[in-house]
């Protein structure tokens, strides 16, 4: 089955330092794939690259983006701003940011109906409403008319969500769309999108740090460090076997992951390198506790078994 979406070699550099390295994934329509790691792993980047809204003076030095058979990279301009909103839509990190404050919620969500599928005002106004009561927001009708600042952040969260949705996307860009939200509500919001991508046969890119994130919905997963792509597996392999010492050291450092018993949590000394700080060799070695001489060399990806891959030389003796 073709893929919905497919990343092949892609770098995006910064005044010429690579801030994403090489990185290749796919996605299928109706999953959810999780690109996961620390802030500074280029997973925010990744989504703008997709976007084709790389801000200045970044740029995509090289690569393919293939959405629907058609590379991205290729497109005019004109063609790509109509992509957005419609076919590939984006929910970003902090909604009371990313709505308008002078506008009402509900006028948000019919923008782009009317910019995109040219629906009248009624139209718009009908289906934004109903778009409202799908994500969850209580007397979808009233609240149409309220203003971002009168919703709380889970239903500012809700509201960028009817936003995405709005024009029926095929793709789906979800960027740490459960931050600051309490627990309860970061469920909600996880199940809406599980629920969305299956109902909508639509794809999920979901960026997060948070592996109970992660657990909570993802079907595969694509751990990112430094630019580059350490480990790739569907959900179920990955939770059951992490086979990269990052992704392990990432798993028993998640309280509701690796950490049952809630005892003091361990962390994984040192910092994510900076673009200009990247050595040969494996990326992580510096902060790796199993490091040996043969990690200086470069690591490619390497297949484990099935779908299974790791940029490691040690994961077979993990």
């Amino acid at each position: 089955m073709q893929p919905l979406l497919n990343v092949d070699d892609l770098t995006i550099s910064f005044g010429g330092l690579d801030v994403v390295r090489g990185i290749s994934f796919s996605l299928q329509r109706g999953r959810v794939l999780a690109l996961v790691g620390e802030s500074g792993s280029g997973k925010s980047m990744t989504a703008h690259a997709i976007m084709r809204l790389v801000p200045r003076p970044g740029r995509i030095t090289s690569g393919k983006i293939t959405f629907c058979g058609k590379e991205l990279l290729a497109l005019p301009e004109h063609s790509m701003r109509q992509m957005r909103g419609k076919d590939i839509s984006m929910i970003f990190q902090e909604p009371m940011t990313s709505l308008n404050p002078v506008l009402t919620v509900g006028r948000q969500i019919m923008e782009p109906m009317e910019i995109h599928d040219g629906l009248s005002r009624s139209e718009a106004k009908a289906r934004a409403i109903a778009l409202l009561e799908s994500v969850g927001i209580p007397a979808p009708a009233a609240r149409f008319s309220d203003y971002p600042h009168q919703f709380s952040g889970g239903m500012r969260q809700r509201a960028m969500i009817a936003m995405a949705l709005a024009c029926s996307p095929a793709l789906l860009l979800a960027d740490e769309p459960t931050t600051a939200l309490d627990i309860t509500i970061q469920r909600q919001i996880l199940g809406l999108i599980k629920d969305l991508a299956q109902s909508r046969d639509m794809g999920v890119l979901l960026i997060t740090h948070d592996l109970g994130v992660v657990a909570e919905c993802a079907d595969d997963v694509s751990v990112m460090y430094a630019g580059q792509l350490l480990e790739q597996s569907t959900a179920e392999v990955f939770f059951r076997e992490p086979l990269h010492p990052y992704a392990r050291m990432l798993m028993e450092c998640a309280p509701l992951v690796g950490n049952h018993e809630r005892q003091r949590l361990p962390f994984i000394p040192g910092s994510v390198p900076r673009p200009g700080e990247i050595q040969e060799g494996c990326l992580f070695r510096p902060r790796c506790p199993l490091a040996q001489p043969s990690c200086r060399e470069p690591q490619p990806m390497r297949c484990i078994g099935g779908d299974h891959m790791v940029r490691c030389c040690l994961a077979k003796n993990l």
